[in-house]
């Protein structure tokens, strides 16, 4: 066996640009066709799939914005098109009833990604996308929402009669939200002009050289970053002649709740309403980390209200009803808080009423008089736009920006809740293929970390799950539990840290839900617990490490980014990422403890893994890996990495995405069925993987790249899996 380091760089030339060719073109109709028999999903199926706001279904700002006179919704739909290494982004509104068919207002633009704070720097680029509000004019006549353009974010303003949109707003730095002015003559705009300062001061510093300290995470850039407290400041803007102003305080409070001189000490979640009620969450404990929360409510009449029950613990996000009588909030509950619900409060009612309990999710809700806006995805439904009757929880569908995907075969999806060892609850989602009969023993592939909304392919979006299934896998979404037992008490987010790292904990506690959700999987009677696939990106990379070291469950691993170890990781990390390890009690480098770094160290446990590891990882953070590659290669044990390029933490890149979604089927197919895809195009890796496993050339078994014949690849697997 050997191994080899391989360096993709798709030649598509669209990573800052946009290309020629319009990426909307191929997606002008996307309604399902009539007389088009249903197939399996393919991984362009799922790459090219549509959103609205961000592709995961976790806690973000709304990704719609409702006109004044409750008619109209307005959003923007995103659609990557891996052909042309591109986004579609189509400015849409549709009217609210659902009665009628959305229309484009605009589009273009480039791919704005978050901002985000990561340890001491205050600004990187992320590889997801940054959350679009469209924001109605007053008057109800004019849309704004963000555009990205030659690599500068505007507002731009487009006139609900059809007018072409135009630049209304640039400034010297990112603007990072607005809002309109309440006259609707200009837009209250938040940004950090200092942190602009600054980063220009660095281009002006490279004529000197760099001062290597802090501010370089060398795995992300050569270029060090700003660090430091650069606040976000608050300006009026006015249309006209673009004049700009401080923001007065009244005009803060329209696009920063912090500024809310009616915000109590220590408020998480705040909402007014109109006539001056006030809502919101706190602490019961205000001294512990984790403490869960509890609703207060200071009714416009006058009279407080607390909520102290089990459902306000969780509250996700409130808000006043239109009426202002009632309050409502969504709040995760249930088994392992694996459920979503939906509580309507009116000021007659004791407590709240629940009034929707759904395993979907419900993302940036919105009220209007009779129903709560929503985005709302399920584990076999992508994200669509709803409305919620918010007396009975029935629910309509305004908007679905895939419609084709229903004519796709989506396997069966079993939810399996259970306990690990240390007594957590626990959930994982199991997909199956469409059409497998109970006994089929299955190969199976675990995906991480996180199980909610739509099972699209994991967290970072590397493992097409339900293509997987479609190709003959049975897959294991795994939720990963949080908070182990010990952590309970810890009082600030460093005293977590150090908790879960303490006797690795955390780290044994993911460790037995990964193996307790296998057993369950087994024991349905579908999957063949001998050949078990696993992949993880990020938390679960280390998660994936463990598991290769601390069991000898797994056949075949695929990471997507590599690795938690004592050398090469925190080197290319950086000073702040070292201190960040140290502050936690990690033992690093020269001095690096073995018996610490025993139960989670590749480099050191090299010799005891046989294990086939495929790597496919950012030009951002393909350094930290070095070290486990060396170890790998030299002992010639099977390993791959792919880079790609001018790609962060979570890669961006359509077709890059489209790329790791193939290679990764082929990977888990080839270990685990003993299939290959016979493209001419895929024999040199093919001819690689042979030589890894040791086996005569046409040993495994041709299948093409369009569904398989799932009785075949079952009875293909079984033999390779008897040979093993």
């Amino acid at each position: 066996m050997f191994a080899s380091i391989a360096a993709l760089a798709l030649a598509t030339g669209a990573n800052s640009t946009m290309p020629s060719s319009d990426p909307c073109m191929a997606f002008e109709s996307n309604a399902q066709p009539s007389g088009v028999e249903s197939q399996v999903p393919t991984a362009l199926d799922l790459a090219k799939l549509a959103d609205i706001g961000r592709a995961d279904p976790h806690d973000s700002a709304s990704p719609f914005g409702i006109s004044p006179d409750g008619l109209w919704i307005a959003f923007v739909v995103r659609r990557a098109n891996p052909m042309v290494n591109a986004f579609c982004q189509r400015l849409m509104i549709a009217p609210l009833n659902g009665r009628g068919v959305a229309r484009e207002l605009d589009r273009g633009g480039e791919l704005i990604r978050n901002l985000f704070g990561l340890r001491n720097l205050p600004a990187v680029r992320a590889g997801t996308a940054q959350v679009i509000t469209p924001r109605w004019s007053p008057d109800g006549r004019t849309i704004a929402y963000l555009k990205r353009t030659d690599s500068r974010t505007r507002i731009w303003t487009v006139k609900v009669d059809g007018k072409p949109a135009v630049p209304a707003v640039d400034l010297p730095f990112e603007i990072e939200d607005f809002t309109w002015a309440s006259d609707g003559r200009g837009f209250i705009v938040s940004g950090r002009p200092e942190l602009a300062r600054a980063d220009a001061a660095i281009d002006v510093e490279a004529r000197q050289g760099y001062l290597f300290d802090d501010r370089f995470s060398p795995m992300m850039s050569d270029r060090p970053f700003p660090t430091g407290s650069f606040p976000t400041r608050f300006f009026h803007v006015a249309l006209a002649g673009n004049i700009v102003r401080v923001a007065r305080p009244a005009e803060e409070m329209l696009i920063d709740p912090q500024a809310d001189s009616r915000r109590p000490v220590g408020a998480g979640e705040f909402a007014v309403d109109g006539d001056g009620g006030t809502a919101w969450t706190e602490k019961r404990n205000p001294l512990e980390l984790l403490s869960p929360v509890q609703l207060r409510v200071a009714w416009s009449t006058g009279r407080r209200s607390s909520c102290l029950s089990d459902p306000c613990a969780r509250i996700r996000h409130i808000w006043w009803g239109r009426s202002r009588d009632a309050l409502y909030f969504v709040t995760r509950e249930g088994w392992a808080n694996s459920q979503t619900s939906l509580y309507r409060w009116r000021i007659e009612d004791a407590q709240p009423v629940r009034v929707l309990t759904t395993d979907d999710s419900l993302v940036g809700c919105e009220p209007v008089p009779t129903e709560l806006i929503c985005a709302r995805e399920g584990s076999r439904t992508p994200r669509r736009l709803v409305a919620i009757n918010i007396d009975n929880g029935r629910m309509r569908t305004i908007f679905d920006p895939n419609p084709e995907f229903g004519r796709l075969k989506l396997g069966p999806v079993r939810r399996l809740r259970f306990r690990n060892a240390y007594g957590v609850e626990c959930f994982a989602d199991l997909v199956l293929p469409p059409g497998s009969k109970l006994g089929a023993k299955l190969p199976l592939v675990v995906v991480q970390y996180y199980s909610e909304g739509f099972l699209r392919g994991g967290v970072g979006d590397e493992v097409p799950i339900q293509v997987l299934a479609g190709r003959g896998f049975a897959v294991l979404s795994i939720e990963r539990p949080f908070d182990p037992p010990g952590t309970e008490g810890a009082t600030s987010e460093l005293d977590y840290r150090r908790l879960v790292r303490k006797d690795w904990i955390d780290r044994k506690s993911v460790q037995s839900a990964i193996e307790t959700a296998i057993k369950a999987a087994v024991d349905t009677g579908m999957v063949d617990g001998r050949r078990l696939g696993i992949s993880g990106f990020s938390e679960g990379s280390s998660a994936t490490q463990w598991a290769l070291i601390n069991s000898r469950l797994f056949k075949v691993a695929s990471l997507g980014s590599c690795c938690e170890d004592k050398i090469a990781l925190p080197m290319n990390g950086g000073i702040g990422y070292e201190h960040y390890l140290e502050e936690m009690g990690y033992s690093l480098f020269e001095n690096a403890d073995d018996c610490f770094w025993a139960p989670l160290s590749l480099v050191q446990n090299v010799d005891k893994i046989d294990v086939p590891i495929l790597i496919q990882t950012s030009d951002d953070e393909y350094e930290g890996g070095l070290d486990v590659m060396g170890a790998y290669r030299r002992r010639g044990k099977p390993i791959e990495m792919f880079i790609f390029k001018n790609e962060p933490h979570v890669k961006w890149q359509p077709a890059h995405r489209l790329a790791m979604y193939d290679r990764v089927i082929d990977w888990f197919a080839f270990w685990l069925q003993g299939i290959v895809d016979c493209s001419p195009a895929k024999q040199s890796q093919y001819d690689r993987w042979r030589e890894m496993r040791g086996a005569p050339q046409g040993l495994a078994q041709c299948a093409g790249s369009s569904a398989l014949d799932l009785s075949r690849a079952h009875a293909s697997a079984s033999t390779m899996s008897n040979s093993r």
